[in-house]
């Protein structure tokens, strides 16, 4: 075994426990790419840039670079998920490209900066985590209200007023009647800086008159 291949079976252990450390946090929050997936991704993109340095100069590294980079993008956009007015995945997706990088920085040979590199990611993912929950954030959610209303105005007036009343911002409405039966869906786009009292709100929409059903997404 030539000296090449014992430092690069070293590269590949290296990217193994680095990309798991990464991998293992993402799995004990229950996301889908969690430990496997982790240590795959920066084991392949360590192993493409060794087999680039077994080629010589006759390779560019940075054409690899950039290859490795951009397809590992389409593995992170399959961790997205979106469903209704939330999604979910976008920490795990950029933890797979970050791993990618991790293993170009192994295949490198830049171990301390590999190290270094995937305890700045744990902080961020840890205790970053934690703070980011501490800081206000504008949230979104959409209300619907059904009801059997002959007059839409004043049934738009009374939800405006429930809204605000709650510190809840309509930014935009939508209607839709029905002509048989009489029945009307109006579809509220609504904007809040603190966590909105949901079933008190929905509780207070029902006891309108005429009105039947509320959603709120």
């Amino acid at each position: 075994m030539t000296t090449f291949e014992l430092v690069s079976l070293g590269k590949m252990l290296v990217a193994v426990v680095l990309g798991g450390v990464i991998g293992l946090e993402r799995q004990s929050h229950g996301r889908p790419a969690g430990l496997r997936t982790h240590i795959l991704v920066c084991l392949g993109a360590t192993l493409a840039m060794i087999v680039t340095q077994s080629f010589g100069a006759s390779v560019d590294p940075g054409r690899a670079l950039a290859g490795i980079m951009t397809g590992i993008g389409f593995l992170g956009a399959g961790a997205i998920v979106k469903s209704e007015e939330m999604v979910r995945g976008l920490t795990t997706a950029a933890c797979v490209w970050f791993v990618a990088a991790l293993g170009v920085v192994i295949g490198q040979g830049l171990y301390i900066i590999a190290v270094g590199s995937t305890a700045i990611a744990l902080v961020i993912l840890t205790l970053l985590a934690w703070f980011s929950h501490k800081i206000p954030t504008v949230n979104y959610h959409t209300v619907r209200v059904r009801a059997s209303a002959v007059d839409l105005d004043a049934l738009e007036r009374r939800c405006r007023e429930v809204f605000a009343g709650r510190e809840l911002h309509v930014l935009a409405m939508a209607t839709r009647i029905s002509k048989e039966p009489r029945d009307v869906e109006l579809t509220f786009h609504l904007r809040a800086r603190t966590s909105p009292a949901t079933l008190e709100t929905c509780r207070a929409l029902l006891a309108m008159p005429d009105v039947v059903e509320t959603r709120w997404d």
